[in-house]
């Protein structure tokens, strides 16, 4: 169980910035849209454009982490109130791995299996994974437009099982992140998409958490 624990640890801090996308929300509103697929229009392939001008959208589902080592899976959650912030929450086998909070300007990351957190910059980020990660990368990848932002990288995105919203817009139902160089894919399956309700954005850092050195 560790091993598992430890290699799904490894791929949320990777995901918290290209695609992973958890479930303490219950919060309604009057203008929520919970997608449900409009199979009509999926097989006549006339689905309407990506949805867009929404202030804030959720959702929540499963990712299975794909390596050779073979394949894992976790829960997600993520909430962004766009160009504001982003609110990431990844647990497996009911215990929570890690929660992160982005903004434009900076990034809080607390891991509950190793006690560690850490709060900062983008800039170790773009040391570790040798690109100019920033937070409108991160929104973009998110949202339905990582395939041209993570282009010529070594990092691919792809979004499958479009779905309708309404008679105006459609969303994604599967995001894939691929890490070119390592193998590794991250395959998310969305469950519960929803627009214009308020969520979750802050974050705590327990006191016996030590920092975490990047």
């Amino acid at each position: 169980m560790s091993a598992i624990y430890k290699h799904i640890v490894r791929f949320s801090f990777i995901g918290i910035f290209f695609g992973m996308p958890i479930f303490a929300f219950s919060q309604e509103a009057a203008d929520t849209v919970v997608m449900q697929p409009d199979t009509t229009l999926a097989v006549l392939d006339t689905l309407p454009p990506l949805a867009s001008g929404y202030e804030w959208i959720s959702y929540r589902g499963k990712a299975d982490i794909v390596d050779t080592g073979g394949t894992r899976t976790c829960n997600i959650f993520m909430v962004n109130r766009v160009d504001s912030i982003i609110y990431l929450n990844v647990s497996a086998y009911g215990i929570e791995v890690m929660r992160a909070v982005l903004t434009p300007d900076s990034v809080k990351y607390v891991n509950k299996l190793t006690y560690q957190y850490y709060c900062g910059t983008y800039a170790p980020l773009r040391l570790l994974l040798k690109m100019p990660v920033d937070f409108a990368l991160v929104q973009d990848v998110l949202n339905g437009h990582g395939e041209e932002r993570l282009e010529h990288s070594r990092f691919a995105c792809e979004y499958h099982d479009y779905a309708a919203v309404d008679s105006t817009q459609s969303f994604f139902t599967e995001m894939v992140l691929k890490d070119l160089h390592q193998l590794t894919e991250i395959r998310a399956h969305l469950k519960v998409i929803r627009f214009n309700v308020p969520g979750p954005t802050g974050i705590r850092i327990p006191e016996k958490f030590k920092e975490l050195k990047l």
